[in-house]
């Protein structure tokens, strides 16, 4: 494209008219660009209009912004190579200096092996002729790093250092906001997460950018138990005309999609959404599909033919970026790796996730450590410490999972066992996952009808504390404590019904007829375990 084409028929006056005029016309060309299979070009023509800087700051600052949202669109590789062909423009020191952040940025994204050196180089630029919109990028590139080696405090220090709302910082404010609630999902902190996208959504609902944000509370969503409202939210995303949605979020979107297919049951509409996204192979695109990968690997019909498990730990191994926002990937790629007998899979991917809890030391991640650790060694004890630890957060759908790991582990007692499927079974309904409450149900079935579920002569006491299953345990505590039998149901995760059923339980075999009587009961034991 050349610059007299956008100049054609234009005053040769330099006034704020004919800037406006020519900063449209430039921005519509590239995106018809990008739209006709020009993203590689799209940079490499808005790039151009830096070099003359004629327009002042401002016009420089909305040149930069439009080149950020481009790239933001595109797959990895059309992205990185479009902005390396921008650097070759006649830039100022301080446009080469923001540019070489995004290259970085990008690179750091997908783990490219020379993000690090991108780094030095952004950082040396920043630091020779540098500005705010140079900072802006180098931090995002930093945060980036951060994130795809696991390091969630270390990318939270960082972004908190920018101000999105700040004027200077609008044509990047997106991308802050994206990356903030990125972090706040891999902390566990679903709740932060959620008032930062509705307040973001709220205050600029139409920009083509929101997408991210949308692809981010959808996953939000599906890590909390949302799943209806996920679905249909990912669904009317996909299928909305009027926005033009990235390469990444569309992937996100799609992720979304197929994980609530296959929580419900629906495993043929799932794969029809996925099959299409099992030909991204290639590196560095393919990093974008990794969490819709990362949802195929359990279904044997997809995984195997794709060999899937390679891929995806492949893809780890240069970024962990795409386990953070799920809690329940890690743990599915190490089960899908057991299932096939895939030892070395198993323990990579176990490792990513104790190195992620290692360096993102909150309960989310030891719990999600001890469960990869507990599926690999087959432990009943790590896989108890996961259900424990998991109760404490809010990842609904990850604890279903746990239990359900504990109930189908070969080494724990039938009894113990049932009331882990039962209670995975009642959560799984709850969110609205009722393919896994079938599969939980069934193996509820199992354990029923084996006589091993009946305590043999010489097992534990029919009656006292001691008769107690660990469920019936965590009610007693909950109830004992004060708490009514809605609240004890909200507090675990079970439902009103598994509760009352447990507590007549608990009555019985503690020989006591209501709640003070309990309390009493409970109190006496606590003083005796010490």
């Amino acid at each position: 494209m050349s610059e007299s084409s956008l100049d054609a028929g234009t005053s040769p006056a330099d006034d704020l008219a004919h800037a406006e005029h020519r900063r449209r016309s430039l921005f519509a060309a590239a995106d018809q660009l990008r739209f006709a299979g020009g993203g590689t070009a799209a940079p490499y023509a808005v790039a151009a209009e830096t070099g003359e800087h004629r327009h002042g700051e401002r016009r420089r600052a909305q040149v930069l912004g439009h080149l950020t949202r481009l790239a933001a669109r595109e797959q990895p590789s059309i992205a990185l190579a479009g902005l390396r062909e921008a650097l070759d423009q006649g830039l100022d020191d301080r446009s080469r200096s923001t540019l070489l952040a995004m290259v970085a940025a990008i690179a750091a994204r997908t783990g490219h092996p020379d993000a690090d050196a991108l780094l030095r180089d952004a950082g040396t630029a920043h630091a020779a002729a540098g500005d705010d919109s140079s900072a802006r990028h180098l931090a995002l590139a930093r945060a980036a790093r951060s994130l795809s080696h696991g390091d969630l405090p270390g990318a939270d220090a960082v972004l908190a250092a920018l101000d999105p709302d700040a004027w200077v910082a609008r044509p990047d404010a997106t991308s802050i906001r994206a990356e903030r609630i990125l972090v706040q999902l891999g902390l566990g902190r679903h709740q932060d997460a959620r008032s930062a996208t509705a307040a973001d959504e709220a205050a600029s609902p139409e920009t083509p950018t929101s997408g991210r944000l949308t692809a981010l509370d959808c996953l939000r969503m599906v890590a909390v138990g949302e799943l209806p409202e996920a679905g249909a939210l990912a669904v009317t995303a996909l299928g909305s005309a009027s926005t033009d949605l990235g390469a990444e979020v569309r992937a996100l979107l799609v992720a979304v999609v197929a994980e609530v297919h296959y929580r419900r049951g629906d495993h043929d509409a799932a794969r029809a959404v996925l099959r299409g996204c099992l030909r991204e192979g290639r590196w560095p695109d393919s990093t974008m599909w990794t969490p819709a990968f990362c949802v195929a690997v359990r279904d044997p019909a997809l995984r195997e033919p794709a060999r899937l498990l390679d891929r995806v730990v492949a893809d780890l191994h240069r970024s962990v970026r795409s386990l953070l926002p799920v809690p329940q990937f890690g743990p599915r790629l190490v089960r899908a790796a057991m299932v096939v007998g895939d030892d070395r899979a198993a323990r990579r991917v176990t490792e990513l996730v104790e190195l992620v809890a290692t360096r993102t030391p909150v309960p989310l991640w030891h719990a999600l450590a001890a469960q990869t650790r507990g599926l690999r060694d087959r432990d009943p004890d790590a896989l108890r410490s996961a259900v424990d630890g998991l109760r404490t957060t809010a990842a609904r759908p990850a604890l279903a999972d746990a239990l359900l790991d504990l109930a189908n582990s070969p080494r724990l007692r039938p009894t113990e066992a049932w009331d882990a499927a039962h209670e995975a079974a009642a959560l799984y309904a709850r969110i609205g996952a009722p393919g896994d409450q079938a599969t939980a149900d069934r193996r509820c079935v199992e354990l029923a009808a084996t006589p091993r579920h009946r305590p043999p002569v010489d097992g534990p006491p029919r009656t006292g504390v001691g008769a107690l299953t660990p469920a019936e345990e965590r009610v007693a505590e909950v109830l004992a404590g004060g708490a009514t039998k809605k609240e004890a149901a909200g507090t675990l995760f079970v439902s009103f019904h598994t509760v009352d059923t447990q507590l007549r339980s608990i009555y019985q075999k503690l020989g006591i007829h209501n709640r003070m009587q309990l309390v009493r009961a409970w109190d006496r034991y606590k003083a005796r375990i010490g």
